[in-house]
């Protein structure tokens, strides 16, 4: 897989959100930031066959699965423990770019995200009827792991 379309998978990725300490009011925004470290990824064909090198070149009809934990912070200072936990999944078509949706868990509640960079299209608990999307997205080099700055306005 060339690494454009690797990053823009991992970034899509990298949509999950660390809430503050507490939940603020309705109305709120909150300016969330986070490392967003990528677990795993796996391609998979139309057909079922899943493929085991990590640089494969996607077709249209392939899907990618990414997994990855979240830490309040950055790459270079964050919490020892993941606060939230992701799974993204893109489609391959014609188009050149994947089309991505995350889900991301956050304690007892959810934030679903699409395209790139993200915008919230849907949300439970504290994020029931939020919006908001990403305003910075940036790759660690080296790495599909990213360092994300997200906005989100609570209903």
């Amino acid at each position: 897989m060339p690494n454009h379309t690797l990053r823009i998978a991992a970034v899509t990725a990298a949509l999950a959100l660390v809430p503050a300490a507490s939940a603020p009011a309705a109305g709120k925004t909150q300016t969330l930031r986070f490392f967003s470290k990528v677990d795993k990824l796996t391609l998979t064909h139309a057909d079922g066959t899943v493929v085991d090198s990590p640089n494969a070149q996607p077709v249209p009809g392939d899907r990618l699965d990414v997994y990855a934990s979240d830490f309040a912070g950055n790459h270079k200072h964050h919490a020892k423990e993941a606060t939230a936990s992701e799974h993204v999944v893109c489609s391959f078509g014609s188009a050149p770019e994947p089309d991505c949706t995350a889900h991301v868990a956050i304690g007892g509640s959810m934030l679903i995200f699409r395209g790139f960079p993200g915008t919230l299209i849907g949300g439970s608990g504290k994020y029931l009827g939020a919006t908001g999307k990403v305003v910075s997205n940036k790759q660690i080099p080296g790495t599909n792991d990213s360092d994300v700055v997200a906005k989100i306005k609570l209903a």
